[in-house]
């Protein structure tokens, strides 16, 4: 009698193991599919939804997208033309408000923006698109630069929209944003990059009045490397009418190089 009992346990076991596999695949079951091919396929059935005809941006429901021309009301970028491509993330709110983020595939750039639907409770987001902006340290020191430095950055400043330039001049710190228009282009860094400033004495008499003025010029070695390759001075004192030209970099120090996307 144990022998029966022990056969349709196993019986049964096989049973409940065979209806088991019988279940078609989901996401929660693998069905006939090994789990390579479960995995393979659940992959693709997360990629984006590829919108083929005209729609506008506005009108999708929460998903992620991609699409190029037929996308409408995406971000205008300066006039920037064939580069079309976006990838488009949609959630939805607890009001009902819809938040938009829109990456341009060939730059990388991020724009955000809110679809008001709730006009009672709405959310504080731009409802224009909003550039996201990020910035990366592509060089850090103390350099107290003299003519021909070279510095050495960890990237390639063609990926940025332009640079950020910290620096230190006479114990006064400031910074220079480096940004040419993008007119046309995929990057915003200038072909020519030199910045000016000025720095006020913090002695006054009626003999002195010191204002500092300086051009600082960088020249590209390449993509990653910078080189000072100028520096002009003066030293105007305005109480007496006099300048004197070129006297030396005074106390110049750079502090950091910043890529801003």
């Amino acid at each position: 009698m144990a022998n029966i009992v022990d056969k349709i346990n196993q019986i049964g076991r096989k049973t409940t193991e065979t209806a088991a596999n019988m279940i078609p695949a989901s996401m929660q079951n693998n069905g006939f599919m090994t789990p390579k091919d479960k995995r393979l396929v659940d992959s693709l059935n997360r990629q984006r939804t590829r919108i083929i005809e005209a729609k506008s941006v506005n009108d999708l429901e929460p998903g992620f997208y991609s699409g190029g021309v037929m996308l409408k009301d995406v971000p205008l970028i300066d006039g920037l033309t064939g580069y079309n491509e976006w990838f488009i993330e949609v959630s939805k709110a607890f009001t009902g408000d819809k938040l938009i983020t829109a990456t341009q595939v060939a730059t990388g750039s991020t724009w955000r923006k809110l679809v008001a639907v709730n006009p009672i409770n709405v959310l504080s987001y731009p409802t224009a698109w909003s550039k996201v902006t990020t910035e990366t340290i592509l060089w850090a020191g103390t350099a107290d630069l003299a003519v021909g430095a070279e510095l050495a950055l960890i990237d390639n400043i063609y990926n940025y929209d332009g640079l950020i330039v910290n620096y230190n001049f006479n114990g006064v710190s400031d910074s220079a944003r480096l940004q040419a228009s993008r007119a046309g282009t995929l990057t915003g860094v200038p072909s020519l990059l030199y910045w000016d400033g000025m720095n006020m004495s913090s002695t006054l008499s009626d003999g002195v009045l010191n204002i500092d003025f300086f051009e600082a010029y960088f020249e590209k070695v390449d993509n990653t490397h910078l080189k000072f390759s100028s520096f002009n001075h003066i030293v105007a004192n305005l109480a007496k009418g006099t300048a004197v030209y070129n006297t030396g970099n005074g106390d110049f120090m750079i502090s950091q190089i910043i890529g801003v996307r």
